[in-house]
């Protein structure tokens, strides 16, 4: 559930920066962005007139690769029920195949890969007091993203344009995530009176340091570059080289005779991906230490607090009070809760408590307020409470979290019980494993020398570890 084609249409261009590089840390230059375009067109694959009328186009290629692609261009491959229901019943046919040997998902139209939920229908739902159907189709979603993170068939999520929301819920879970100058992530609910869902109770605070409230919290943007150096991608590829990899991956399922070996699948993906030595880490150096400094804590009074005493990034902490001082003060309070539960919590256990909290919540006036003034009016939107001091976390607990659970998620495959993050393996090292290295071996030089050979010199290592310690 997110922002979906009416929150970033596509008539307005990045001007005077490259989409890979788009971070948003105000609400000043959210509204510069907040109708994105990614600039170059993907080339896709004609579909027939049937597979047209098909919110999600499945096949499985005589390789053993299994492909979906995601097929509502016009609205930005905006993710629907019916796509959710498409998706989870060729994952789970795929799982038990003995022909399928990988899965790799896409978006349809070239600008998109999944620009989030189709929030207009479900306020339509709210409006009309069917809450009830609407906590059941987010209890779906939650499944599918549950499937995802446990099934053993390796899966491939081509992340090129726009990625938000639940967009995101279909990538996080993925052991290979790749990202492209077109990459514009964000995790946006907070805007539109909502929690940060698709699974970021999971993922979130296990990104590196505190990064994951940081992010999840303002609702900020990241391009390509940022999305790979953060932890968002696994891996950095050019649109343009998207194709040939495509076609790499069939001839390496050709050529065997079971599930692909996930480390093979690397190798392919790492031979179309970019070194990325002319790009920086916005995030690193001065900034990642702040986001640490200043996200650290339990609530959200006190992360205000921080950010305003803050002595070394000042302009930074500035430009992120002002970024949340536009959102719901109530979502974010939600947010940052559920990230602090999910530390302790497994993918399985995370998604049982989204459910159960969007089915408390979404009832109420946030969520439709938060909507309509974003996507209808496009006004300022009246939130109730109007700040985070009135907003009694007691309660909002009471209310939310600690009633009982009368009809948990149940998954459709049995796993997801891992508590810690699964999916690092083909990830660049996290920031505090190279201020951890380079404190113990105090030399940047053999810093980089230690980390590119115990990451065997993956494509972008070099640049994230000089904008960490810059």
């Amino acid at each position: 559930m997110s922002l979906t084609s009416k929150l970033v249409r596509p008539t307005t261009r990045f001007h005077g920066i490259k989409p890979s590089r788009i971070m948003v840390t105000s609400p000043s230059m959210f509204q510069k962005f907040r109708f994105a375009q990614t600039m170059v067109n993907v080339q896709q694959s004609p579909l027939s007139q049937a597979d047209k009328e098909l919110v999600a186009v499945t096949q499985q290629h005589p390789s053993g690769i299994c492909e979906i692609q995601m097929n509502r261009p016009k609205k930005l491959n905006a993710f629907n029920d019916e796509m959710c229901g498409i998706m989870s019943r060729s994952i789970l046919e795929w799982e038990k195949s003995e022909t399928a040997k990988a899965i790799l998902v896409k978006g349809n139209g070239g600008k998109a890969f999944c620009a989030g939920g189709d929030i207009k229908f479900l306020l339509d739902l709210e409006d009309t007091n069917q809450h009830q159907v609407a906590a059941d189709i987010f209890s779906r979603h939650c499944r599918l993203q549950h499937l995802i993170g446990s099934i053993k068939t390796p899966y491939i999520a081509l992340m090129d344009g726009i990625t938000m929301g639940a967009g995101v819920g279909l990538v996080m879970n993925a052991p290979f995530r790749v990202a492209t100058e077109n990459t514009l992530y964000s995790m946006p609910e907070n805007m539109i009176g909502h929690f940060n869902d698709a699974s970021a109770t999971f993922w979130m605070p296990r990104l590196d340091g505190h990064m994951g409230e940081y992010l999840g919290v303002t609702s900020s943007r990241l391009g390509g570059a940022d999305s790979f150096f953060a932890g968002i991608a696994t891996h950095f590829v050019q649109s343009k080289n998207l194709n040939e990899l495509e076609k790499a991956l069939q001839d390496l399922a050709i050529k065997s005779n079971s599930r692909l070996d996930r480390d093979s699948i690397n190798a392919v993906i790492e031979d179309f991906s970019e070194n990325m030595d002319q790009d920086k880490f916005s995030l690193g150096g001065g900034i990642y230490q702040a986001i640490n400094r200043c996200f650290q804590y339990g609530t959200m009074e006190e992360i205000i607090n921080a950010l305003e005493e803050e002595k070394e990034a000042v302009q930074w902490a500035k430009q992120t009070i002002e970024q949340l001082s536009a959102l719901s003060p109530t979502a974010m309070k939600t947010s940052l809760e559920l990230f602090r539960r999910g530390v302790d919590l497994s993918l399985l256990e995370s998604l049982r408590l989204e459910s159960k909290v969007a089915s408390r919540s979404m009832a109420g006036r946030e969520f439709s307020e938060g909507v309509r003034s974003v996507v209808v009016t496009r006004t300022k939107a009246d939130w109730d409470p109007p700040t985070l001091k009135q907003v009694d976390l007691e309660d909002l607990k009471s209310r939310f979290f600690d009633a009982p659970d009368n009809n948990p998620m149940e998954p459709l495959l049995d796993g997801g019980h891992l508590k810690e993050y699964p999916q690092t393996r083909y990830m660049l090292p996290r920031c505090s494993e190279i201020l951890e290295v380079a404190n113990k071996i105090n030399n940047q030089e053999d810093t980089i020398k230690y980390l590119v050979e115990k990451y065997n010199d993956k494509k972008g290592i070099k640049a994230k570890i000089t904008s960490v310690l810059q």
